[in-house]
């Protein structure tokens, strides 16, 4: 049978409450990061697509 490590213990009960807060933010700040680069993306894919006006009789270019 292993034997408990009750100084792990003790770390973990200490730790926790610092780590895992710290997490959380990280990945809602790499999430935040993440979704306004793939909007940027879009938008920048977005406005320089060539874009033909030979079907419209109406556009003088």
């Amino acid at each position: 049978m292993k034997k408990l490590n009750q100084y792990m213990i003790i770390q973990w009960l200490v730790f926790l409450p610092l780590i895992l807060p710290l997490s959380i933010v990280s990945g809602a700040v790499n999430g935040v990061k993440h979704a306004i680069s793939g909007l940027l993306d879009q938008m920048e894919s977005d406005v320089y697509t060539p874009v033909t006006h030979e079907e419209n009789s109406d556009f003088f270019a």
